[in-house]
C-alpha cells in the first residue's frame, strides 16, 4: 500500500489538543520590535504562562504590562488553556545554549500546554518562539508513527509504505551483514548530530557502530573552533555563569546574537544595561544588542583575529597590562608580544574595514572595566576556516588584562558537560576498545558528508573511492538542511546503491532520501537528563506521555539492532534504569530530589578556587604560547591568517564573487529543526538576503527585488532587503536552517563550503564568497 510522503496511510488524524499560537499575543508583545529594526534575529521571546488557568483578557493585559521585558513578551503567545490536568517537569533537548526548563500540562494522558518553569532563575517562566508551539509539534498530522520502506524514487516526491518493526530490523541488519561480508564494516557509517542533547539518548546508538567497526563519524559542526582551542590557552576553565552578566560593568558580545540563539541571556544583559553597565559588540551584522551598545565594531567577516591582535598591541604599547599576573601565571608572553607587534591600528583598519580609532576605543573599554567584565563569544566565530585561531586571539586578551575568568563561551560545569563527558563512557565500556577507538578506523567529520558519500577521498589514508560507503544510518540530524555544500550531500544521498536508514520524528528533507524510515519519539515521550551549555543546571525531563504510534527511542533501537546483528555485549541489553544509575553516580543530588524540583544548580568553581588548582594546561599556567600549539599548528603563538575565501587569499575568486556572505541562525528555527512548523514559517515570513545600500546600488538592486545569490557551489533565490547600517559594505546576509519545501526557495547551504576549519576538523559555514544579482 504505497503512500505519498507527508500523507501516510495509517497515521491518525489528530488535532493539536493545545493552544495555537496567537497573533493577538504577538501584537501585544511587539512593543520592543523597534529594537530589532535593521537588526537580524530580533528580540523574540516567550509565553510567560503561570501553571494555572488564565483568561485571554488577563493574558493580553499581562503581555501589555510586560511589553518592555525583552526576555518575555516579544513573539507569539499561547491562548489560555484549561485549568484541568497536572503539571510535570520537562526539559528541551534541542541543540541550544538555553535548554529551557519546561512545565508540561497533561490531561487524560495528552500534552495540552507548555510554558517555561517560572521557578528557575534562568528560564524564568519564558520560552522562545521556537518552542512555544511544542503541543502542535507533538501532535502534527505528519508525525512518523510507524516504520516505513521506500517504494519510489529517492528525493522530493518520494513514497513510502508502512511495514512492521520486525521487517524493518530484519531488512536493516540483513543488508548490513551482507555489506560487511562483501566490503567490510568500513563500508557502513552513521551520521548523528545534536537533535537530541540528552545525556542518555544523545549518543546511545553509537556503540552499535563501534562494535561493528564502521567508518567513524566525528560530529564537528557545532563549536569545535572553541573546544579545540582550549588546550592551548587555559584548558577547560570556565567560572562565569549567565546570571553573572546582570552585575557586570562591561559586557562584550563578540560574534554572538543571543536574541536569536540564547534568548534568556537577554534579560541579564538588559539588567546590566539598566544599571549603567557598558556594552560593546564585535559583529559584522547589527544585532539587537547594538541598540544598547556603547561601541559596535562592524568588522569584515573573518577578521576577528586581526582586530584582537591590534587590541593586544595597543594594550601592550600603552602599558595597560597586568604584569604581575603575566609574571606569575603565564608562559609565552614574549612570543605573543612579538606576534602582535605588527598590528598597528592602521593595519587593523585596512584588514577589518573599520575606523582605526575603534582599536583604542575597544581596548580602553576592556582595560577600564577589566575587574568586572564579561567577554562572550558566539558559535559562529569558530565556524570559519580561521575560527580556532580567532578564539585563541580573543582569549589571550583576557590574559593580558589579568582576568581570564571574564571569557565566556559555554558553561563547563553544568549538566551539559557532565552529561556529555560521561555519556560516551557509559555506552562503550563493554565494547572492545579496538572497535571504539576512532583513531584506528576510517573516519570523517560532519562537514565532509557530501565528499564521503560521493567517493571523494577524505583524510590521510582513508580511501572512499575504492571502498565507498554503501550504507548510512542518520539519527539526531537533518543533513539535507544543516550540512554545508548541500548539493554534494544531495548527490550522495541520491545514490540508488546507498542503503540509507533514518530515525526521525517527521519526514524531513533528509528522510526523503531514506530506504528505511524509523519513527522517533519527541522528548515528551521518554525520560532524560539534560543540561544547557549556556547555563549551569542539570535538568530532569519526565516522560509525560506515552510514545505515539510505534515510536522507539535511541536506547531501545540500539538494543534491537545490536541483538539482531548477533552482538551479545552487555551494552546491547541495557535498560534505562541501568543508564540512569550510571548517570546519577557521583552527583550531588538524588534522583528523587531532581524529580521534585525539575532541575539542580551546579555552580562553577570560583576563580580563586580555580587558581589554587592552576590552569588545566600542561604547564598549569595561562599559555600565550606553547609547544603543543607549535606541534599541532606550526606556530608557538597566535597568528592571523585570512580566510581562504577572501580578497587577499583568492583574488580571482573574489573578482567573481566579491561579497562575504554571513548566514546566522534565524530565531524561528534551530539548525534542521522546526522547519516544517507553519507558525514558525509564518513568523519567518520571507527568505531575504540583506544588503548594504552601497552594494545594492552598485548592482542596480532595489529593496524588494527578486535576486539570486550564487557562487560555484550553487545558487539561491532570495528577495533583497536593503537596510542602511545593517552590515558593512561588501557583506551580505541570509538565514540558515530553512526547509526548501516550506519556504519555496533553496537553503543557504547550497552555497556554503564543506572545507574544514583550522581546529578540530570543524565546519566553515561562514567562510563564503558570493555574488548577488537581479533575477
Amino acid at each position: 500500500m504505497a503512500q505519498e510522503t507527508k500523507s501516510i496511510e495509517g497515521m491518525p488524524q489528530t488535532t493539536t489538543g493545545g493552544g495555537r499560537l496567537s497573533r493577538r499575543g504577538f501584537v501585544a508583545g511587539s512593543a520592543l520590535a523597534g529594537l530589532a529594526v535593521g537588526a537580524l534575529g530580533g528580540l523574540t521571546a516567550c509565553a510567560p504562562k503561570e501553571p494555572a488557568a488564565e483568561t485571554q483578557a488577563a493574558a493580553d493585559a499581562d503581555a501589555d504590562s510586560k511589553s518592555n521585558d525583552a526576555a518575555k513578551t516579544t513573539g507569539y503567545q499561547y491562548e489560555a488553556e484549561t485549568s484541568e490536568g497536572e503539571w510535570h517537569h520537562s526539559a528541551c533537548s534541542r541543540n541550544c545554549f538555553d535548554t529551557c526548563m519546561i512545565m508540561s500540562k497533561i490531561v487524560d494522558g495528552r500534552l495540552v500546554q507548555v510554558c517555561g518553569d517560572k521557578d528557575n532563575p534562568y528560564t524564568a517562566g519564558g520560552l522562545c518562539v521556537k518552542t512555544q508551539n511544542y503541543v502542535d509539534y507533538v501532535y502534527r498530522e505528519d508525525r512518523i508513527l510507524y516504520p516505513m520502506k521506500r517504494t519510489g524514487t529517492k528525493g522530493p516526491g518520494c513514497t513510502f509504505e508502512r511495514i512492521s518493526w520486525d521487517e524493518a530490523i530484519k531488512t536493516i541488519t540483513d543488508t548490513w551483514k551482507q555489506i560487511i561480508d562483501e566490503n567490510g564494516a568500513e563500508a557502513i557509517t552513521w551520521f548523528r548530530y545534536q537533535g537530541n542533547q540528552g545525556a542518555i539518548h544523545r549518543r546511545c546508538l553509537e556503540p552499535l557502530f563501534f562494535k561493528m567497526g564502521a567508518t567513524y563519524h566525528e560530529a564537528s559542526m557545532c563549536n569545535n573552533g572553541y573546544v579545540f582551542s582550549l588546550p592551548y590557552t587555559t584548558g577547560s576553565i570556565t567560572v562565569m555563569r549567565a546570571e553573572d552578566i546582570a552585575n557586570k560593568d562591561l559586557y562584550i558580545s563578540w560574534s554572538h546574537n543571543p536574541a536569536a540563539g540564547s534568548l534568556h541571556t537577554m534579560k541579564f544583559i538588559k539588567e546590566m544595561h539598566k544599571a549603567g553597565g557598558k556594552i560593546a559588540v564585535v559583529n559584522p551584522v547589527r544585532v539587537p544588542e547594538c541598540e544598547w551598545a556603547d561601541l559596535h565594531v562592524q568588522l569584515l567577516p573573518g577578521t576577528d583575529g586581526a582586530f584582537a591582535m591590534g587590541v593586544a598591541k595597543y594594550l601592550i604599547d600603552e602599558g595597560k597590562i597586568d604584569q604581575a599576573f603575566i609574571d606569575e601565571w603565564t608562559i609565552g608572553y614574549e612570543d605573543y608580544a612579538k606576534s602582535v607587534a605588527e598590528w598597528t591600528a592602521d593595519k587593523v583598519a585596512a584588514e577589518c574595514g573599520i575606523p582605526a580609532e575603534q582599536v583604542a576605543e575597544f581596548a580602553e573599554l576592556l582595560w577600564e572595566n577589566r575587574e568586572n567584565a564579561c567577554l562572550k563569544t558566539g558559535l559562529q566565530l569558530g565556524r570559519r576556516n580561521n575560527g580556532g585561531m580567532s578564539h585563541i586571539s580573543i582569549k589571550l586578551l583576557t590574559g593580558l588584562i589579568g582576568h581570564p575568568e571574564c571569557y565566556f563561551n559555554m558553561t563547563s560545569s553544568g549538566g551539559y558537560s557532565t552529561g556529555a563527558a560521561a555519556n560516551l563512557d557509559m555506552f562503550t565500556e563493554t565494547v572492545p576498545s579496538e572497535a571504539s577507538d576512532e583513531s584506528t578506523i576510517r573516519n570523517y567529520s560532519s562537514p565532509a558528508l557530501g565528499k564521503v558519500l560521493t567517493g571523494v577521498n577524505y583524510g590521510e589514508g582513508h580511501n572512499f573511492e575504492e571502498n565507498p560507503i554503501r550504507s548510512i544510518m542518520i539519527f539526531g540530524g537533518n543533513p539535507m538542511v544543516s550540512n554545508p555544500n548541500q548539493n554534494l550531500v544531495r548527490k550522495g544521498l541520491e545514490r540508488e546503491d546507498l542503503f540509507t536508514v533514518v530515525h526521525d520524528i517527521f519526514v524531513t528533507p533528509t528522510v526523503e532520501y531514506a530506504d528505511i524510515v524509523l519513527p522517533a519519539p519527541t522528548f515528551f515521550e521518554y525520560e532524560e537528563f539534560n543540561g544547557g551549555y549556556g547555563h549551569n543546571y542539570d535538568c530532569f525531563n519526565e516522560k509525560v506521555i506515552e510514545p505515539l504510534g510505534e515510536c522507539k527511542d535511541n536506547l531501545e533501537l540500539c538494543n534491537l539492532l545490536g541483538q539482531a546483528m548477533g552482538y551479545d555485549d552487555p551494552v546491547f541489553n541495557r535498560t534505562y534504569d541501568d543508564l540512569r544509575a550510571i548517570f546519577l553516580d557521583g552527583k550531588d543530588y538524588t534522583y528523587d530530589e531532581l524529580v521534585k524540583t525539575g532541575w539542580y544548580d551546579v555552580p562553577p568553581k570560583t576563580w580563586e578556587a580555580q587558581l589554587e588548582e592552576g590552569f588545566d594546561t600542561p604547564s598549569k599556567k595561562f599559555q600565550f604560547a606553547s609547544d603543543e600549539l607549535e606541534a599541532d599548528h606550526d606556530t608557538r603563538t597566535v597568528i592571523y591568517t585570512p580566510d581562504p575565501e577572501s580578497e587577499s587569499q583568492a583574488p580571482e575568486l573574489f573578482a567573481k564573487y566579491p561579497l562575504y556572505l554571513v548566514n546566522p541562525s534565524a530565531k524561528e528555527f534551530l539548525n534542521g529543526v522546526f522547519g516544517n512548523m507553519e507558525d514558525n514559517n509564518l513568523l519567518f515570513s520571507e527568505s531575504y538576503v540583506y544588503l548594504n545600500a552601497d552594494d545594492a546600488k552598485e548592482r542596480g538592486i532595489a529593496d524588494g527585488d527578486e535576486v539570486v545569490v550564487k557562487n560555484d557551489r550553487g545558487t539561491l533565490s532570495r528577495i533583497a532587503r536593503v537596510v542602511e547600517g545593517l552590515m558593512a559594505p561588501g557583506v551580505a546576509c541570509t538565514y540558515k536552517s530553512t526547509w526548501p519545501e516550506m519556504t519555496g526557495v533553496e537553503n543557504v547551504n547550497c552555497v556554503t563550503t564543506d572545507s574544514q576549519a583550522d581546529f578540530g576538523r570543524g565546519v566553515a559555514f561562514q567562510s563564503c564568497l558570493v555574488e548577488v544579482a537581479k533575477a
